[in-house]
């Protein structure tokens, strides 16, 4: 993660060394997150009759920073960071009613964003987004009791987000933003069942694939 991080701050600087320093830009959000385990009735859990669905939707507050670039034409793309995140979802069987499977993530991304702005009134933009980035999630989890464990396991996946919002300048330096966004962080999966089972086997894993819609507010600092 720390290495495509100082990658994709090379790529964003590298492509726009010959302008004016002051076309740069470091910003901060703070958003409210709808995040939701969706397909979690692909886990498997052989034997237990039918999937029962628990609660699978969490709600967080999470910062994020970015370094930008505005290009002066309409246009700004930047390197944001989200800081990690924990999550937990939970769901059951109709044999096995009260042994639920507690799924635990943990979140972190790096995201490339594109920004397309078009002022509406004096110093008032609107804007649309879309970003490309690299999720890194840690599952992990238990089943019944907490001496129960499922194994750890981290999935790096591709993700992408679409948003839009508004943006107003209340002097030269500064931009105020609000804007929604949807994340799609991908497909993830825990590891193995480290307890013993009704079979004896190492047969029970806990999936699930991750979404999420974002409300936020941010400020934003041009060099």
């Amino acid at each position: 993660m720390k290495k495509i991080f100082l990658l994709t701050n090379i790529l964003l600087i590298s492509t726009s060394s010959f302008a004016f320093a002051d076309n740069y830009y470091v910003s901060a959000k703070l958003a409210y997150s709808d995040q939701k385990a969706k397909n979690m009735d692909t886990s498997l859990r052989p034997g237990i009759g039918q999937f029962v669905a628990g609660d699978d939707k969490q709600h967080k507050t999470t910062p994020t920073i970015a370094l930008g670039y505005d290009y002066k034409n309409n246009w700004r793309a930047e390197v944001e960071y989200s800081f990690d995140k924990k999550y937990e979802y939970t769901s059951g069987s109709t044999t096995f009613p009260t042994s639920l499977n507690h799924h635990k993530v943990k979140t972190q991304s790096v995201f490339v964003n594109a920004y397309r702005d078009v002022e509406v009134y004096k110093n008032v933009a609107v804007f649309g987004s879309v970003g490309l980035g690299v999720a890194k999630v840690k599952s992990s989890g238990w089943q019944g009791v907490e001496t129960r464990q499922y194994g750890s396991n981290t999935d790096t996946n591709l993700a992408y987000s679409v948003g839009a919002g508004v943006s107003y300048r209340p002097i030269k330096e500064v931009n105020i933003d609000l804007g929604y966004r949807y994340v799609d962080l991908g497909k993830v999966e825990s590891g193995l069942n480290n307890f013993v089972n009704a079979r004896g086997l190492q047969d029970e894993q806990m999936k699930a694939h991750l979404e999420k819609n974002e409300f936020y507010i941010g400020a934003r600092y041009n060099f």
